[in-house]
């Protein structure tokens, strides 16, 4: 078949114009009887083809690897015996470096007597997997090659009438093609209606484009596919590639990067807002909405005492009870966290969704309430009270303003509880 006037070795190329674009999936078309090359923006730069200003047929044929004419002669005489064959080959690059390519061609368009006279190809760059042996027959190393990166490959025309699938789509599929090829992909495959397919399909042909989905495979159970969908011609091109061990790594990464972000920005012994999330999320708010109506400065009374009187594991128990109790009276309106220390702070903003009825006054009152039962811990109860400054927003209050504002009013809040307390025992067995 080399150098005949019907092969892509041989003959009087085409022009292409077309730039290099960043590459996922490109399209080349073969037109038999001219014959010559043209290829698409992806393709170009899959190709490395720069600004390289020779025929399309010139370039690829200056860089497909002298090794792997034959395996390319083998798929341009199965594509036109066919519908359709693949087969991964590799090229060289303007800088010496190997590249390997994936390519299926497919007969699209006939000569009045029937044969083939555009094969449209579609490409794409491929990593091989490490852990073959290079003594092995070319043939045998590529058949191994392909079988690693992709699951399958099927072509349905527009009216999502199946028109060709690969030896892997037959073996996952437990399928022949001759059982599916020439009838609508819900007839033959009736799993696939409704299903992501339909999607696929619909969105190649409205961007006449490419169109990618991470999904759960139909046939194989507990298996998750990579599916591209790229229109070519009248028909979309649809590829299969197992990502499952990649989705399970991306979701452990992503679930260690969301506990990560958590633990960044929770307190680690009450749960609540740390210092720095607490300030960010308060600023993120006013910018959003508007300032806080008032600022509260939450602290613990003789807080020092219950530690050292009944040692840190009680005290870090009677911190996590107030915050949780306190945490109970806050609604979608109030921004609440621990600044540190027996210290919390709780910003109360105007929600209008809610028809905010309460206010800082009804608040504070409800949270001195809410800490005043006993806490139960080791072999008894811990009484503890909280004493609260207050600062409202007079409309040109900054936050760090009102911050201040409300710790100096918690100091005469607590001076005032101090000088009004009872002589009481905070432990009582």
């Amino acid at each position: 078949m080399v150098g005949t006037p019907h092969s892509p070795f041989g003959g009087e190329p085409l022009v292409s114009n077309m730039a290099p674009h960043a590459a996922s999936i490109g399209i080349t078309r073969f037109h038999i009887g001219t014959p010559y090359l043209e290829w698409d923006a992806r393709a170009a730069a899959i190709f490395d083809v720069g600004h390289d200003d020779r025929p399309a047929l010139d370039i690829w044929r200056s860089r497909v690897h002298p090794d792997d004419t034959a395996v390319l002669r083998t798929l341009y005489g199965d594509a036109r015996a066919s519908i359709g064959a693949e087969c991964i080959y590799r090229i060289i690059d303007r800088g010496s470096n190997i590249r390997h390519i994936l390519t299926r061609s497919v007969s699209i368009e006939h000569a009045p007597d029937g044969s083939p006279s555009v094969l449209t190809g579609v490409v794409s760059l491929v990593e091989p997997p490490t852990g073959l042996h290079v003594d092995l027959m070319p043939d045998v190393r590529w058949s191994r090659i392909l079988d690693c990166v992709s699951l399958g490959f099927a072509i349905v025309d527009e009216a999502m009438v199946l028109r060709y699938i690969n030896n892997q789509t037959e073996r996952h599929l437990g399928v022949s093609r001759t059982e599916v090829v020439g009838r609508h992909i819900h007839e033959a495959l009736p799993e696939t209606e409704g299903s992501y397919f339909d999607d696929l399909h619909r969105d190649a042909i409205a961007t006449r484009g490419e169109v990618t989905r991470v999904v759960r495979a139909l046939f194989l159970p507990d298996r998750t596919l990579e599916v591209t969908a790229n229109y070519v011609d009248g028909v979309v091109a649809i590829s299969f590639r197992d990502v499952t061990d990649f989705a399970a790594t991306t979701s452990s990464l992503l679930e260690a990067y969301r506990e990560l972000l958590v633990k960044s920005r929770v307190d680690d012994l009450t749960g609540v807002l740390n210092r720095a999330a607490l300030l960010e999320r308060i600023e993120r708010t006013t910018a959003e909405t508007a300032a806080p109506a008032a600022v509260m400065f939450i602290d613990l009374d003789d807080f020092k005492a219950i530690n050292d009187t009944y040692g840190h594991l009680v005290g870090d128990e009677v911190l996590r009870t107030t915050a949780a109790r306190l945490v109970a009276i806050c609604d979608s309106g109030t921004v609440f966290g621990r600044i540190g220390g027996d210290e919390f702070v709780a910003a109360i903003f105007d929600d209008t969704l809610l028809g905010r009825t309460r206010s800082a006054a009804d608040i504070e009152r409800e949270m001195v309430i809410a800490t005043s039962p006993p806490i139960d811990v080791v072999d008894g109860h811990v009484s503890v009270s909280i004493s609260i400054g207050v600062a409202h927003n007079t409309g040109a209050s900054t936050l760090e303003e009102m911050l201040t504002q409300a710790d100096t009013a918690l100091y005469k809040a607590k001076q005032s509880a101090a000088s009004n307390r009872t002589d009481r025992a905070p432990w009582s067995p």
